[in-house]
């Protein structure tokens, strides 16, 4: 009989494990837990229609987020969605850019786009192509700002940029000393005893006409710039303020090289420029939520705002918010209104776009899917656009919606990253193309209903 008992071992303890794992698979025995197990997942039928915020909206859990590689907790209960905002193509209120775009047909002019995002247009991913396709239809040829140093510098198509190693850089993860301050990219640049950095014209920007070096503190004599016959020795006089280091150059330049002779220039980056148009310049930043813009000076925002003439600010961020099955993003929200009211004060003159997160997958037993969140997030995203007064775009639906990444990432042509999160270069032009053709599809709109009134106010003139 004990014999017997011991052969029964192994069954019974079979039979307990299943039964737990069927009592927490329903959720009777830990109904806390963020993701329910199911058992039988594989036998089931999968209805791939069903979309997750049908049955995510109302969870009540507390937060738990990823901020910028530090993990957040709190208490504090949400409910998702009131008052959404519904997007509809071709319907972007951005009439202040719009009149400005207007006015680059008769007039001999820049205007410029500032694009605040993470690493989706990082390398000049995306905006290469928005870029582009403006400055077809409204001129201007030239990359626009770029940074001193970049992670990504070999990455990028639009510009061919070397540096050397000895430049100090603070950031929003490494923040300035006392004296130093961030540049409008979220960071600056001090030079060491030979720091260098030189930039090269490509295939699709071979050369400049244009090009000024934003410095904040520089002594005079301090950068030597050669390049194309050049041979200058700037700034002619010393740099106490932040300021435009021009370049007095009468040419075309395919090939420019600064040589700093000096240490400790605070430098903040570089324009590079090609005739009057429109010029859309790249501020990403790898693992920004979009939070820590607050930290730039609003001085320097505010002076680069209305020197440059940026007209629309992109505001393109969620990537490195949106965590697995976590419901609500309170802390996020309330911390990104006031970083969007200090960027609707900094540029007061400027039309704002807030664009929502694309789609993003997650693993589980049945395949890569929608991250659960992200609807979530996107509807949280269009409340900070209706309370702060500013214009949504959702690319979240103009990928396709649900399960939209896994169609980009595994089709043909593929247009995503096989991370499931990141668009590549082919996905990037297909999102440039798809704003651009929204923006466009509403500056027609906007240019219509202008020569309607005009019509109407004509015909309403009563003639002696």
């Amino acid at each position: 009989m004990k014999s017997s008992g011991k052969n029964n071992e192994p069954l019974l303890i079979l039979l307990f494990v299943t039964i737990v794992l069927i009592l927490v698979s329903t959720g009777i025995l830990s109904p806390q837990l963020q993701r329910r197990i199911n058992l039988f997942s594989d036998i089931m039928l999968k209805d791939e229609t069903v979309n997750p915020m049908e049955d995510s909206l109302f969870y009540n859990l507390s937060d738990t987020i990823v901020q910028d590689s530090t993990v957040l907790k709190k208490t504090e209960k949400d409910t998702v969605v009131q008052n959404v905002i519904q997007w509809r193509p071709g319907e972007l209120n951005l009439d202040s850019f719009f009149v400005q775009l207007k006015e680059l047909h008769n007039s001999k002019q820049k205007i410029r786009i500032a694009w605040f995002g993470d690493s989706m247009i990082e390398g000049d991913l995306v905006t290469q192509d928005f870029r582009k396709l403006l400055q077809n239809l409204f001129g201007g040829n030239g990359v626009g700002f770029v940074p001193v140093t970049s992670p990504v510098a070999q990455f990028r198509q639009t510009i061919r940029q070397t540096f050397s190693d000895d430049w100090t850089v603070y950031n929003f993860m490494k923040r300035p000393p006392s004296g130093v301050q961030l540049g409008i990219s979220g960071n600056t640049f001090l030079s060491g005893d030979n720091s260098w950095v030189e930039f090269k014209g490509t295939k699709m920007y071979p050369a400049y006409s244009q090009i000024r070096m934003i410095c904040r503190k520089c002594d005079q004599g301090s950068i030597r710039v050669t390049g194309d016959s050049l041979n200058y020795l700037l700034p002619e006089a010393p740099v106490e303020n932040m300021e435009d280091v021009v370049l007095p150059i009468s040419a075309q330049v395919k090939n420019i090289k600064f040589q700093f002779v000096k240490s400790n220039c605070e430098v903040h980056g570089v324009y590079l420029d090609n005739g009057n148009g429109i010029y859309v310049d790249n501020f990403s930043f790898r693992g920004n939520s979009g939070i820590p813009l607050s930290s730039i000076p609003f001085s320097e925002l505010s002076e680069l705002g209305k020197r440059e003439n940026y007209r629309l600010v992109i505001l393109s961020y969620g990537l490195n918010v949106v965590a697995h099955d976590v419901k609500k993003y309170t802390w996020y929200k309330s911390s990104f209104a006031k970083t969007l009211a200090y960027i609707k004060a900094a540029f007061p003159n400027a039309s704002i776009l807030m664009m929502s997160v694309g789609d993003k997958s997650f693993h589980d037993a049945d395949g890569y899917k929608t991250e659960p969140d992200i609807p979530i997030f996107v509807e949280m995203q269009k409340q900070l656009a209706s309370a702060g007064d500013v214009t949504f775009w959702n690319l979240y639906e103009a990928m396709g919606g649900y399960n939209s990444m896994v169609k980009w990432a595994e089709g043909k042509p593929k247009l995503a990253n096989l991370d499931y999160t990141h668009p590549n270069f082919a996905g990037g032009k297909k999102i440039a193309q798809l704003i651009f053709d929204d923006l466009m599809k509403s500056y027609n709109s906007y240019i219509k209903s202008i020569e309607t009134n005009k019509s109407t106010q004509d015909s309403l003139k009563i003639t002696p």
